[in-house]
């Protein structure tokens, strides 16, 4: 019999637009430009890792609060110029007064000094955005199961459990009570009026009641959590760099000189487009936007029909949204896989990234285990806990302050301890090692 002609994969209805390449710092950027780059996205990372602190000592330390786009764009653009920022509209202007003396307390304590940044507005959307993001996030992951925890710690029922006997009518009025609890906090008893309000749909009405939940943990000597996050790391992290923000801080010429000529070839002064990350591929193309942390970069391709940044589609249904959700798991899909002639069912495990099974019953497994092995990560991470122990910087890093706290005194002490060693801790984290 003769050999089977192998299948043909079945195009895909819609086309692939947008996909990223990896390469290195070095082989993206000419060198002309890259101690510019690099003092960029310095500033950039020193915003974001103050503005997060700045926020919570405002959180911390005014009598009510408000956080949405607003407080973090005013907080970040006091952080920028201090008090010589002045902006022209009205609402603005109000936030600047409300917030300035917090954002100067903080610049106090902590001895923070403005970078005066020009040209910021850009920058400072992206990281506006990106703070958004981590807060609404959080919130949506974490209330519900952060407020059930507490409801189980104050009500002690791991401590109930064993004193109460088994099938007895205290143990069943303690869990009757237990369940209606949780069902009033869970939405499943509640007025009509308040359908639609729940953490999912709108996280931000949701953050004082669970910064308060934080508070509670730390009073009652429970566990606490980050109801506020914040960035900590020293190891610098990615920053996007668009065409804007080329001819501002890169090049650093005007606007109209930047628009007398094609995008393209501002891109040419300062990157090796010919580098194979920034090359076409499958229709897609680069239409400038770069992420970088100063050692590897990320280039973002993007087909001609794909969206404007920016642009969103029009809200779906929460049965839309639903039905979505089911198509994706095998187990909703069990009479279509059954029915096709050939099938690869992809069904992610706890220890699995990826497990296939064909319809011959062959499977395929790739773990998180064998990416460790393929990666090396586990052996670069005792490496670097190594070189934490012989620099003494577990020591140094175990005398900080937990930034967990939501009480005003101890995050300022956090803050103190923290710069004390601001120096030595960046100097450490700035070895290859840990980039």
């Amino acid at each position: 019999m003769p050999p089977k002609k192998k299948q043909k994969l079945e195009k895909l209805d819609k086309p692939t637009l947008h996909t990223c390449n990896k390469t290195s710092f070095a082989k993206a950027f000419l060198p002309n430009y890259c101690q510019r780059l690099l003092d960029y996205i310095t500033i950039i990372h020193q915003l974001a890792d103050h503005a997060s602190h700045a926020l919570k000592f405002y959180i911390l330390s005014a009598p009510t609060f408000t956080v949405n786009e607003e407080t973090i764009k005013v907080i970040l653009y006091l952080l920028n110029k201090g008090e010589a920022w002045h902006p022209r509209k009205e609402a603005k202007k109000a936030w600047r007064d409300c917030l300035l003396p917090y954002v100067q307390w903080y610049c106090q304590v902590v001895g923070f000094v403005h970078p005066n940044l020009r040209g910021k507005q850009q920058s400072v959307n992206y990281l506006t955005a990106s703070m958004m993001t981590n807060l609404t996030v959080n919130v949506q992951e974490h209330f519900m199961q952060m407020l059930l925890r507490y409801i189980n710690l104050r009500l002690d029922v791991k401590g109930r459990k064993g004193q109460l006997p088994p099938k007895s009518d205290a143990r069943k009025a303690f869990f009757t009570r237990l369940r209606y609890l949780k069902s009033v906090f869970l939405f499943d008893i509640v007025p009509e009026s308040l359908d639609d309000l729940t953490a999912e749909e709108n996280p931000l009405a949701f953050f004082p009641a669970y910064c308060k939940l934080s508070g509670l943990y730390e009073q009652h000597g429970f566990r606490r959590f980050s109801a506020i996050p914040l960035r900590q790391s020293l190891i610098q992290s990615h920053v996007r760099i668009d065409t804007i923000i080329l001819y501002q801080h890169i090049l650093c010429i005007a606007r109209r000189e930047a628009e007398t000529v094609e995008k393209v070839d501002l891109w040419l002064r300062i990157c090796n487009l010919r580098t194979k990350a920034f090359r076409s591929c499958r229709g897609m193309q680069f239409e400038g936007s770069i992420t970088t942390d100063g050692t590897s970069v990320s280039v973002y391709l993007k087909h001609p029909g794909a969206d404007k940044y920016g642009k969103h589609g029009a809200r779906k249904s929460a049965k839309s949204l639903e039905d979505e959700v089911k198509v994706q798991y095998m187990e909703k899909n069990l009479p279509a896989c059954r029915a096709a002639e050939n099938v690869v069912v992809i069904d992610p495990n706890k220890r699995d990234i990826l497990y296939c099974q064909d319809n011959s019953g062959m499977t395929f497994h790739y773990t998180a285990n064998q990416r460790a092995v393929e990666t090396g990560s586990r052996r670069f991470a005792k490496e670097r806990q190594q070189m934490k122990k012989e620099a003494g910087m577990d020591l140094i890093e175990s005398r900080i302050p937990s930034h967990k706290t939501m009480n005003l005194m101890d995050f300022m002490c956090y803050l103190l301890v923290r710069r004390a060693d601001w120096d030595h801790r960046k100097e450490f984290y700035s070895h290859p090692a840990h980039t």
